[in-house]
Order: structure tokens, then sequence, then C-alpha cells
């Protein structure tokens, strides 16, 4: 077996991150009487992803990505001409997160992979989440028996593609040896390309997709099942 760590991602990659996004982003705009249609919530998730690059390029913060993203979300729903008023984005904010924090829907295969892997090396989690929700989630989540140790991009300071992440993974495990270590990840930008910085080894999971033209991931695994047998081998 070549590895002593595996680094894993969460949303995307464990995590059924669309199905708890969707629920969560219900909940809240039921909350306060706006509409949770499809075409709202492919609003919101175009306005979202667009805040979350910012984040994964240094050019907003955690803090303000949690409440500027609903800013822009509601300014474009007014726009719609629907809705005169809408309410604070900041409590909107705050509604979804806590929303958010309860859903906890593993993608096939995750329990399997995580009890395969662990019972052999450790697994740390290294995510771009946010810190109250992930903490929420994981604590509540079957998931959490197999993972040694979350790491948080909120509560270390640093974003993946950032490496930082990656190394104090290391250092937490005592693992010195970057060859000896793997990141599992559904993010180019963000998993890969932390990968690829902190001078490791990558699985890019696609779920089933074919995986991107020049993604520089050192494997590529459309199961978790086969995300499981690279890292083992």
């Amino acid at each position: 077996m070549r590895y002593d760590l595996l680094l894993a991602d969460a949303d995307g990659t464990l995590f059924d991150f669309h199905a708890g996004e969707r629920a969560a982003f219900n909940a809240a705009m039921e909350a306060y009487g706006l509409p949770a249609d499809d075409e709202s919530a492919a609003l919101y998730s175009r306005v979202n992803l667009s805040h979350w690059k910012r984040l994964e390029r240094g050019e907003t913060t955690q803090a303000r990505l949690r409440v500027e993203r609903f800013v822009d979300f509601l300014a474009e729903l007014r726009l719609r001409g629907e809705f005169a008023a809408t309410p604070p984005a900041e409590a909107l904010a705050e509604r979804f997160v806590e929303e958010l924090g309860r859903q906890h829907i593993p993608l096939p295969g995750a329990e399997a992979f995580l009890k395969r892997v662990s019972a052999h090396l450790p697994v740390y989690l290294v995510t771009n989440g946010i810190a109250r929700v992930q903490r929420n989630r994981f604590e509540t989540s079957e998931l959490r028996l197999y993972l040694r140790d979350l790491l948080i991009s909120e509560e270390l300071g640093h974003v993946k593609p950032d490496p930082f992440m990656v190394l104090e993974g290391m250092r937490r495990a005592g693992v010195t040896d970057k060859r000896r270590v793997v990141l599992v990840g559904d993010s180019v930008t963000a998993d890969i390309g932390a990968a690829r910085n902190a001078g490791v080894d990558s699985v890019l999971f696609t779920d089933g997709c074919p995986a991107p033209e020049d993604c520089e991931a050192t494997y590529v695994a459309q199961t978790l099942e086969e995300a499981a047998a690279l890292v083992l081998s």
C-alpha cells in the first residue's frame, strides 16, 4: 500500500451537496414566504457558485460570502418583478446556514468508502465549507466515525487550492513524506489544485461523469469504490 494518509473533501465527495443544498434552500425560502421553485433554486445556485469561485481566487472571505451571495440573489429575485420587498439578506443567510447544518445526506457508497479506507489508514477531512455547517452535519452523520480529524478552511484561515490544509493534515497525522499522501475530491480547481500545490497525489472523483481534459489529477475515479481501490492499491 503506497499511502499513509487520505485527505477527503466533503461536499460532492462524501455528502450529496445538491440534495442537501436544495433541502436547506427550500426550508429557508419557505420560512420567509419566498418561492422555492426550480427557477429560484437555479438562480441561487448560479449566484452561490460565483461567490465560491471568488473565494477560491482569494477575492472574498467566507464571512462575506455567507451574506453577499444572498444580497445578490435577492437583488436578482426583485428584478423578476414579483417581490417589491424581500427579507434582509443577513436574516435569509442565517436561516440558510442553520438549515444547511441539518443536512447530512451521504453520497451512495460514501460510508462504505470511508469504512474500507479507514481500516487501513487515517482519513482527515479537508473542506472549504463553512465551519458551523460542516461541524453540525458531521457530528450528526454516520460518516464521522471514520474520520480522524476535520480541517475546515474557515477555522484555519486558508482556502483550497491553497496547500495549507493539506500540509496541516500531514502535520497532524505525523506524515512527512508527501509521496505517502493522497487527496480525494470532486473539484478540479479546489481539491486537485490544493493537492498539486502541496505536491501530493490526488484522485478526482467524478461521480459517473467523464473527467475534464487536463484536470491534472494523479488518478480519476468515477465511483467511490474505484477511489478506494486506487487509494489502497
